[in-house]
Formats: C-alpha cells, structure tokens, sequence
C-alpha cells in the first residue's frame, strides 16, 4: 500500500491514516463565526499589554452605536494578568473619560469590510465604571482568561447606543501588566 499524499478531499471529509481508522475534523463551516470571517464581519480589538496601578483598572468598551442596523454577537473575550485580578463583564457600562480609542481589526485580512463600532479603553487608579449589570465575574490568580461566548451574547440596533463592557480589576497592592481583547461578529438586521 502506498501513502497517500492527499489525505483531505474536502473541509468536511474525515481524515483516512495508514491503519484506516477515521479522524473526524470539527465541521468548522457551519460555524457562525467562520462564516462571519469569511465574509468578513468578524472582528477583534485589543488593549494590548498594559502597565496597571496597585488596585487599580483596565477596562474596555465596545459601542454598537444608535441605529446601526446591525447585530453584534460577541464570540469571546480573553486577558490576562501576572498576578491576582478580577474580571468582570458587563451589559451597559460606560466610562465617562475620553479614553484611548482601539481600531477594531478584521480578521479576513482579504475584506475592505469595517466595523461601525466604536471602541475605547482606559486604565486609572479609581473605578471608572457607571452603571451597567454585572454579566460575569471571574477571579483569575495569574496567568490567561479566555471566556468563549460563541455568539451567545447578542447586542441588536437600538434608537440608543449600546455597549459591552470589561473591566479588569488588580487586586494586589503593586503595579501589574494586564491585556484585554473581544472578538465578535455583525450581522446586519
């Protein structure tokens, strides 16, 4: 028997190897979010690596602003810390301060699509947090967060901005470098 240098015939095909047993792959077409990457509404943004006060924040916000037409389906949000911090998602917080502006990326780097969004973050001593409903909270001892939505969260077109907020809370007594990042898809409604 000769090795077969085509193993593949297709994204949805199983895979044969040399003894006939089958490996399944993920049907990764079906996914609404592959689908949104290749039609390019998939998009991330990130705070990058941040110098952290003792007890202080980093918090981002994404704004699917007034009358946008289109549905924002958050797929995950991820972060990290070197030491003890909280994270804390939320549905309708803001921050009133300017903050620091992040350019929503998208991933299918051949689209000229853009997000309508507007995103912003910020990082201060003080809470900078007003209103909004706590959705999540999660108290990391070091190292990533990854916490996959998978679309579940849903942030439809209103006559009023709406917006999905973390914030990422130091909990030690000395400066920490933090990061945060939210990807999502739109679709248009």
């Amino acid at each position: 028997m000769s090795p077969n240098y085509n193993p593949v015939s297709g994204l949805t095909q199983p895979i044969y190897v040399k003894s006939l047993q089958t490996i399944t792959t993920p049907n990764i077409v079906s996914s609404p979010s592959y689908a949104a990457a290749q039609n390019g509404t998939f998009f991330a943004i990130t705070s990058q690596s941040r110098s952290v006060a003792a007890n202080g924040f980093l918090t981002i916000q994404l704004t699917n602003p007034a009358n946008s037409g289109r549905t924002l389906y958050i797929q995950r949000v991820s972060g990290g810390a070197t030491v003890n911090t909280t994270i804390d998602v939320l549905l309708n917080a803001t921050f009133s301060a300017a903050g620091t502006s992040i350019p929503p990326v998208n991933s299918n780097q051949g689209s000229t699509n853009t997000s309508l969004t507007t995103s912003k973050f910020i990082t201060q001593a003080t809470d900078p947090t007003i209103g909004g409903t706590i959705f999540n909270s999660i108290i990391q001892t070091a190292g990533p967060v990854v916490i996959d939505y998978n679309g579940e969260i849903a942030i439809p077109p209103t006559t009023t901005n709406r917006t999905f907020y973390v914030r990422l809370t130091n909990n030690t007594n000395q400066t920490n470098l933090l990061s945060l990042n939210i990807s999502w898809f739109e679709l248009v409604t």
